[in-house]
């Protein structure tokens, strides 16, 4: 059940890459993020009213997963500024080969078989990334910031990982997105971005982003690691590159190469070889 809450967790994250990418014609990053994880917020305030929720540990891991989910946040949107929405996607999936060595920072030991899938889906990540020519333009500064987010969310999984075991992981999801929509606003008023003046596709993208992708999606997955080791949640995560690429070839029109089905065919088969170790 975890795997499955998680994979669709994905799909959900794959379509999004699109949208983000249609709405930065608009609106600026740090704007967007801002609106995005306040409407979130808002959506997940109910849970404070839960006993406990306002203690100092919640609010304290709250504010550090904020700040990991900021980065990641932030590199990835400023990213997609600069580089295609499927690029973006499949960059940000390297994020499964860097799990499990940020948990091994942490003192985690990932078994064989996690690192068996950790490289089968590094590898498809891979070739999703470098194996589309043309077709997704040369490697570039968009794609560096989007190396750094995928960094991000790598800290951020292994911390979630150790914050909804340790704790209420409900009452976590509040103030991690409330510190994510604060310092989108300070940025937002720093780069002079604020305006209203959307239109209704941005808006639409706001409501979808904020709500199944932010507080539905972040749920799912603090739910998820409370049953399943970070590094094994990160090789189903994995499968976000390849619904952006989906997702960028339906709706943007964006064209995967024939060595970035291969690249998805083997973070399919990272995901697989975990079946029967869980």
């Amino acid at each position: 059940m975890a795997t499955l809450v998680l994979l669709l967790a994905t799909v959900v994250w794959g379509w999004t890459f699109a949208l983000v990418k249609d709405a930065l014609r608009e609106v600026g990053p740090f704007w967007f993020l801002a609106l995005r994880f306040l409407f979130a917020t808002l959506l997940a305030a109910p849970l404070l009213r839960r006993e406990g929720a306002w203690s100092r540990r919640n609010w304290t891991g709250g504010g550090v997963l904020g700040m990991a989910l900021f980065a990641g946040y932030f590199f990835q949107t400023w990213g997609l500024t600069y580089t295609t929405a499927q690029k973006s996607g499949l960059i940000s999936g390297m994020a499964v080969v860097l799990v499990p060595a940020v948990a091994w920072l942490f003192g985690s030991r990932p078994t064989a078989r996690t690192w068996l899938g950790v490289g089968l889906a590094g590898a498809g990540v891979a070739l999703l990334t470098l194996g589309g020519g043309d077709p997704l333009g040369a490697t570039g500064f968009g794609d560096f910031l989007t190396f750094l987010c995928a960094v991000s969310f790598a800290v951020y999984m292994v911390l979630l990982e150790r914050y909804v075991r340790a704790g209420d992981w409900q009452a976590l999801l509040p103030p991690q997105l409330g510190v994510v929509a604060l310092l989108s606003l300070v940025g937002a008023w720093t780069w002079r971005e604020p305006t209203f003046a959307f239109s209704r596709g941005v808006w639409g993208a706001l409501a979808i982003t904020g709500a199944l992708a932010t507080t539905g999606a972040y749920y799912a997955l603090a739910w998820a690691e409370r049953r399943i080791p970070a590094a094994r949640a990160a090789i189903v995560l994995a499968m976000e590159p390849v619904f952006a690429g989906i997702f960028g070839w339906w709706l943007l029109g964006e064209v995967l190469a024939p060595g970035q089905l291969v690249g998805a065919g083997l973070v399919l088969s990272g995901i697989f070889s975990q079946r029967s170790s869980r």
